[in-house]
């Protein structure tokens, strides 16, 4: 990548502006709160070393003299939940430090990390990372679904423009957060960043093609596998601040279940045609699973989300039997998307289960 400008050893290109950018956004959207800025130098310093690490961790095999890696963090390569865990641990450590709520810090601090999550998404468009794979359609050549990615003197390649969705959905949860924020209980915040992050990414990190973590070379791609676990824990802490009945439990975890199964079917189904059979069972069972579910243990609270979920499992069924969907990748990503859908509802069901001037965390 070619530097805007060169001071010595210092090369600035437009991707590390942008970081620069979104880390600086970032810290001011947190310091409105006097609640975070004590905690801010810690939560940042721990957000880089561990996104570094985590990303070490998961290539020690594939790079050269990997203790040293370690070590030369500026050199590049990073997680996005390396930086989610070390944030949260820096808060952690602050609040202890400070004798305050946690989540009242993680609470200031999460617009901002959303705000450096958009530039630093928009900011992989100039490192030639964040694409998905090679459109072979030339109807669907055009930006923002995919980008200019390889051009020669008698072609051009475009790619799926992932980064550009990524950083739409970076906007979209921090205008949510911002708009959240003016009437939330303590954790509430916090619970709609990890909540909207970890639904987001299940699905964006499966389009990319690019040089994504998995877990130790396997082909289980990291942060898939860290949204589902921050998802998971979600559910555990709601459970323990709002204590709902079996109920609201039940159809929580089996919601939860449905979900993640249909993550994993849709994994298998990319890599294993044969699954397809299967596939459209999943996207038939699901939607009514949850629907009786909710109108069995929500009573009339259930009829309306039921409803939705029967319309929408539908309308996807649907489309997959009449469409013309040769290629593998799009009953994928339709999956994966109702698979959201799912999670966010189960989410939301937990959320109304709490009374309003209870903290959420």
């Amino acid at each position: 990548m070619e530097p805007i400008w060169t001071l010595g050893a210092l090369r600035v290109t437009p991707y590390s502006l942008m970081i620069f950018a979104g880390a600086v956004l970032g810290i001011l959207l947190a310091a409105r709160k006097k609640e975070a800025r004590p905690a801010l130098p810690l939560m940042l310093l721990l957000s880089l070393l561990f996104g570094h690490w985590f990303w070490c961790l998961f290539n020690i095999n594939n790079t050269e003299e990997p203790v040293l890696q370690f070590v030369l963090f500026w050199q590049g390569g990073y997680t996005l939940y390396g930086a989610v865990f070390g944030g949260l641990l820096g808060a952690f450590i602050a609040s202890r430090v400070l004798r305050r709520p946690m989540a009242e810090i993680t609470d200031a601090a999460a617009p901002g990390a959303a705000a450096a999550l958009l530039l630093g998404r928009l900011a992989e468009y100039f490192a030639g990372t964040g694409y998905g794979a090679i459109v072979e359609k030339e109807s669907c050549c055009f930006f923002p679904l995919a980008f200019v990615t390889d051009q020669g003197e008698d072609y051009i390649e475009w790619s799926y423009a992932v980064w550009f969705w990524e950083a739409a959905a970076a906007l979209v949860i921090l205008l949510l957060l911002l708009w959240i924020a003016r009437r939330a209980r303590r954790g509430e915040v916090t619970v709609w960043f990890l909540a909207l992050l970890g639904t987001t990414q299940i699905f964006f990190e499966q389009w990319r093609n690019d040089d994504y973590v998995t877990t130790f070379n396997s082909f289980v791609r990291f942060s898939q596998v860290a949204a589902l676990l921050t998802l998971a824990v979600l559910l555990v802490l709601l459970f323990r601040a709002h204590r709902p009945d079996g109920a609201a439990v039940c159809l929580s975890l089996t919601t939860f279940v449905l979900a993640s199964l249909t993550v994993v079917c849709a994994e298998f189904s990319f890599d294993k045609p044969w699954f397809d059979l299967w596939m459209r069972v999943g996207l038939v069972a699901a939607p009514l699973s949850a629907a009786v579910l909710l109108r069995l243990t929500r009573g009339g609270g259930g009829v309306l989300p039921g409803v939705s979920l029967v319309l929408c499992g539908a309308l996807f069924s649907l489309l997959h039997f009449l469409a013309d969907w040769s290629e593998d990748t799009v009953m994928l990503y339709t999956a994966i998307a109702f698979s959201v859908f799912l999670l966010g509802v189960t989410l939301r069901e937990n959320m109304a289960s709490g009374r309003p001037e209870t903290p959420c965390l």
